[in-house]
Order: C-alpha cells, then sequence, then structure tokens
C-alpha cells in the first residue's frame, strides 16, 4: 500500500512529529511506501519528494512592518492555500498514493489540500495531536487567564475575538476565528472519513464539537517497547519532565513542594515559564527543587529510569501525554492531575494516582504515600508496565491502524 503521510514539519518539532515518524518507521517495516508531504524547512529531514512540499512561510518572530506587508500572503495560507492544493495535487499525480494520513495541516498548508485529494478519490484518515477542528485555539485554554474554555464547542468560533485567547492579541484571535468559521462554512474537514484520537477524552470532545460519532476513532499512541527498559531500583528523587508553561501547572506543583521537605524534585524541560519557576524556587527556598533544563537522549532515560516517580500537574486538557507512556515503560508510577487524556492513562492505586485540578493538598498527600511507602513504587511501577506492554505496543497499534486503512481501500 502506498501511504501519502501530511504534515506541516518533515522533523521532529513536537510530540506529534515524534508520532508521524514512529508511524512512518512501523509502516516501512510492515512493507508499506510513504510519501511524505509537508513544508519546506532546512530542518526537514532529506526526502526525494522535497520537490513537492509547499514554499516555507514564517508567522511567528516577525517585527511590525512584516507583520504589515506579509499579512496578505499569510491570511491567504492560512484560511485557504491555493499554492498548497497546487502542490499535492502534483504529488498525487506523480505517485498515486492509495490513502492519505494527515497529521497537523493547520496554517502552513491548511485544509485546502482535502477537496484535492477527494478529487482523485483518495480516502483520508488524520490522526488527531489537539483540538483545532473545534477549538480555534487548538487547546481550549486561555493563557492569561490559566483558564480551561469550551465556548467554541457550540459552534460559534468568534469567542477567541472576546476572549483574545490566541498569543493574547485581538489580532492573532480574530485571524484563527475567521478561519474556523471559513472552513466550517466550506465543510472542509467533511472530506476526511475518519479522525483518529489518541485519547477517549479527545474522541469525545470532537464528537460534542460536532463531528459524527462514528468517523471518530479511538487509536492510542503506541512505544517501541524493546527501547525501554523497565529498573525496580529507585533513587530518592522524584520528576516532573516537560514543557515549561502555564498550562502545565508548575506553579501548583512548586507550591506543594512548600510542604515536601524530604526526596528531591527535579523539573526537566525548557519553556517561557521558567525563570519565572526558577525565581518562585529561590523566593520559597525551596532546596530540594531542581530545575534542569532541557535533557534529551540518554541522560534523560536515565533521569526518567532512576526516579522514584513522575508528576503531571497539568491543568490544561492534555490530550494523551507521551510522558506518562515512557513513565509507565520504564515502570515509573505517576501522579497526575484529574483532567482530560491524563485521567484514563493513571489507574488510581494501581498505577499511581489522580488528584483534582489545583489541589495542593491532595497532590502533597500522593507525594507523601511513595515517600512513606518505599516498596510501593515498584509494585506501581510493575504494573504499569504490564499496562503498556498490553496496550499501547507497536503491533497493537498497527493491527488497528492497518484495519482502518482496509475499510477504506
Amino acid at each position: 500500500m502506498k501511504i501519502l503521510m501530511v504534515n506541516k514539519y518533515n522533523y521532529i518539532k513536537g510530540g506529534s512529529e515524534r508520532c508521524l515518524f514512529e508511524v512512518t518507521d512501523l509502516l516501512k517495516e510492515k512493507g508499506h511506501q510513504v510519501v511524505p508531504f509537508a513544508m519546506k524547512d532546512e530542518q526537514n529531514v532529506d526526502v526525494e519528494y522535497s520537490r513537492y512540499f509547499v514554499d516555507a512561510i514564517e508567522f511567528n518572530n516577525l517585527n511590525f512592518i512584516e507583520k504589515v506587508t506579509g499579512a496578505p500572503k499569510i491570511i491567504g495560507r492560512i484560511i485557504y492555500s491555493k499554492h498548497a492544493k497546487e502542490k499535492i495535487e502534483e504529488l498525487i499525480e506523480a505517485e498515486k498514493p492509495d490513502i492519505a494520513h494527515l497529521h497537523m495541516i493547520d496554517h502552513q498548508i491548511s485544509p485546502s489540500i482535502l477537496p484535492a485529494l477527494k478529487k482523485h478519490g483518495i480516502p483520508i484518515v488524520q490522526s488527531v495531536h489537539q483540538y483545532k477542528v473545534v477549538c480555534p485555539n487548538y487547546r481550549f485554554y486561555i493563557p492569561q487567564k490559566n483558564e480551561i474554555c469550551e465556548r467554541c464547542l457550540s459552534g460559534n468560533y468568534f469567542h477567541p475575538v472576546i476572549q483574545k485567547c490566541h498569543k493574547n492579541s485581538y489580532a492573532a484571535s480574530l485571524l484563527v476565528a475567521m478561519e474556523s468559521t471559513i472552513h466550517k462554512m466550506l465543510k472542509l474537514y467533511d472530506h476526511i472519513d475518519y479522525f483518529i484520537a489518541p485519547s477517549k477524552f479527545l474522541q469525545g470532545k470532537l464528537v460534542e464539537g460536532g463531528i459524527p460519532k462514528e468517523k471518530v476513532l479511538y487509536i492510542p499512541h503506541f512505544l517501541r517497547l524493546e527501547e525501554y527498559k523497565p529498573t525496580y531500583r529507585y533513587d530518592d528523587y522524584f520528576i516532573y519532565l516537560g514543557r515549561l508553561s502555564e498550562e502545565k501547572g508548575l506553579v501548583t506543583l512548586l507550591n506543594a513542594m512548600k510542604g515536601i521537605k524530604r526526596s528531591e524534585l527535579k523539573i526537566i524541560g525548557d519553556g517561557p515559564q521558567r525563570s519565572e519557576l526558577e525565581h518562585i524556587a529561590k523566593k520559597e527556598n525551596l532546596k530540594n527543587v531542581q530545575i534542569l533544563g532541557k535533557k534529551s537522549g540518554d541522560e534523560l532515560k536515565k533521569l526518567v529510569s532512576n526516579a522514584t516517580f513522575m508528576i503531571i500537574p497539568s491543568e490544561w486538557y492534555e490530550n494523551a501525554p507521551m510522558v506518562i507512556y515512557e513513565a509507565f515503560a520504564l515502570a515509573k508510577p505517576v501522579i497526575g492531575a484529574d483532567v482530560g487524556g491524563i485521567s484514563e492513562l493513571i489507574i488510581p492505586g494501581k498505577t499511581g494516582f489522580l488528584f483534582p485540578l489545583r489541589n495542593i493538598k491532595e497532590l502533597q498527600n500522593h507525594i507523601e504515600y511513595f515517600l512513606n511507602h518505599r516498596d510501593a513504587a515498584p509494585e506501581f511501577g510493575k504494573r504499569a508496565r504490564e499496562l503498556t506492554e498490553q496496550k499501547f505496543s507497536e503491533e497493537t497499534h498497527y493491527r488497528r491502524l492497518s484495519s482502518v486503512y482496509k475499510s477504506l481501500m
């Protein structure tokens, strides 16, 4: 089978691209041919199809003059890109794919490619990594208010203009509101045959937002489990791993650490909130908190492997955090906020604990449990690893995905 794999970036920019490349590798190993379509970028993985990619465009880090002079091109690209439609038609004519598997296409590519795919009779599935189809700012979250927001689930996409929820900018919020409204009017996403949601929570929100229930399928992410060797010997520390930004609940975590005087919290990652978190840790004299910054490769895997447990204190609708998959694969229990897709991954009292959103006392109680019961973490970790082997293996994922493909052929 020849699969057209579409994503705006053809390099690992974030978690969605990581999923993209892992699915691509899995399909190739199973004997399928994968043809990528993306935006041109010097960071891209070099492929023979790059001549068909859409031209690069920059939306961020522009000065005022660049924003004004570039506005027509930017708006045109986001709303409906004739350029992207033409380029993907060139690729379709040359390669004649059997099916199209989309990932992130908003802004840099746009859903203008969907009618082109249907014109050529190509079935379409999309792996949904965020909430863009039903939420213009794609997060159900207003950053400057640290507030979860579902106003656009009604189908009225002009709430962002009132809430200024995209980049804390009226202009940017108006643009995404227009984008979602026009795409809905043109019924562009109706061309997609199946949406693949990696969490039941996301599946439910897409249906609430108006997508027919029968078109939204639940298929969780997967891990190559042979790359994750579980460790049942723990050092005296626990970790947070992820982006350092407001929606991740790290201020709540630091407030909880005021009451934890034993062991050590290692915060791994980087982001716009790092300096604020360092200031809080210093001001509150949190001597058992270390902010390590971004780590990768063997160093990161060792830090996770030797930790007693992981904490995910998010305050927005996380979809299906890969860090929980990885923690479980390495036999680490997880304490997570009871929100979004986190809730369905953690089995309370078995593979970790859930605490109510922003509830500092409950979070402290769960941390203290593992610190007071040193033999508990290995048992929790063993069950977490077993769960990963049962539900999140690459063979299980391939069986489910290939079944979707075959149903459309």
